[in-house]
């Protein structure tokens, strides 16, 4: 299924053709695999859980590497437009996606921006608008048959109402809501929608049915492997919930504002110390009110990033006496998740068992 750039040289088809046609594999040829670039892991965890051995799949962001500030080399474009599908999350998360589709838009690649296959949160999570995004997540929770966590052992996502501008130290300005599924999302959003386990059955739907139309002959075998992974998601869920109805608290202290979608969904709230990306600053009064607000709640931990400590949260840290743990944004695996051969699932399991310990001071 592979197609050829025009800048390929004509000795390299020629000596692709003279390979042998036969050498007595056991799973699907070359010519029956459908190969699929990802921008972010979970996308390519989810690709190969649905695809199986009917799909190739490489994330272009290097292990260790950010996605907000990565930049795809010529062999990584060529790549790309000799490939079936190319999956981004959007949201304005990859700078250079855009630079990517606009590139291999007269190549036969299909595609798929993931976040518009659900709905979006405003990049700021203003609790004043938590009604709106109550609806939206009841909506989203009704359409998968989903229970609704608001009347769980008392803990409403939006008991907190009017305590967000102490709880949330954020320094984006945009105060849009969430978007509508319009196709194409904007940078008004937050872009880390594949933290909340709902909302990422949408997503994984959506790349079952890319799949599907690549490939219409498998469609039962990639129809019953995204019936699996819906299943994990809905335990990954319910996992999260039991998580936040034990907690002694709501809230805790983040290096980097990036888990809104946990705010929305079960009602934990985060102060980031950096804004919505991973390279933003605060301000000083930020840090300032940072330190403040966490010493009225009594908060005793600081969550950091793998292989990420910026100068400003350690001083929050230092601050507060505060212990440092680790919490993991999935965007990219580290050299330990590969030894490791994690998954989605395994790391957000450890992510829930990180919350377990923030909150329960």
């Amino acid at each position: 299924m592979r197609k050829y750039l025009m800048i390929a040289s004509a000795s390299l088809l020629a000596l692709g053709a003279c390979q042998p046609a036969d050498e007595s594999q056991s799973g699907p040829s070359e010519e029956d695999t459908i190969t699929v670039y990802t921008t972010i892991f979970p996308y390519e965890d989810w690709t190969k859980k649905i695809g199986g051995e009917f799909v190739e799949v490489e994330n272009i962001v290097p292990v260790g590497a950010d996605a907000h500030t990565y930049e795809p080399t010529p062999q990584t474009m060529i790549d790309v437009a000799e490939a079936d599908a190319f999956i981004y999350n959007g949201a304005s998360l990859e700078p250079f996606a855009d630079k990517i589709t606009s590139a291999v838009e007269d190549y036969d690649v299909v595609t798929l921006e993931a976040s518009a296959a659900t709905d979006l949160i405003a990049r700021e999570h203003d609790h004043e608008h938590g009604n709106e995004h109550d609806a939206h997540n009841h909506e989203a929770e009704d359409e998968h048959g989903h229970h609704d966590h608001d009347e769980e052992d008392g803990h409403d996502p939006h008991d907190n109402e009017g305590e967000g501008d102490s709880a949330t130290a954020t320094i984006d300005d945009h105060e849009e809501e969430g978007g509508s599924h319009d196709g194409h999302h904007h940078g008004d959003q937050d872009p880390h929608v594949w933290l909340d386990p709902i909302r990422s059955i949408e997503m994984a739907e959506a790349i079952k049915d890319m799949l599907v139309e690549l490939k219409p002959e498998q469609e039962a075998y990639f129809n019953d492997n995204f019936e699996t992974l819906k299943a994990q998601f809905e335990e990954l869920d319910a996992q999260m919930q039991e998580m936040v109805n034990d907690a002694s608290v709501d809230t805790f202290i983040v290096s980097h504002a990036g888990y809104g979608y946990w705010e929305e969904r079960y009602g934990i709230k985060q102060i980031g110390i950096a804004g919505i990306s991973s390279t933003d600053e605060p301000s000083q009064t930020q840090l300032v009110e940072t330190v403040e607000t966490a010493k009225k709640l009594g908060l005793h931990y600081v969550v950091f990033e793998p292989n990420i400590t910026p100068s400003v949260a350690k001083v929050v840290q230092d601050h507060l006496g505060a212990e440092a743990l680790t919490i993991h944004p999935l965007e990219a695996l580290t050299q330990e998740d590969e030894q490791a051969d994690a998954d989605y699932f395994s790391i957000m399991e450890n992510n829930i068992e990180t919350l377990r310990t923030a909150l329960n001071n």
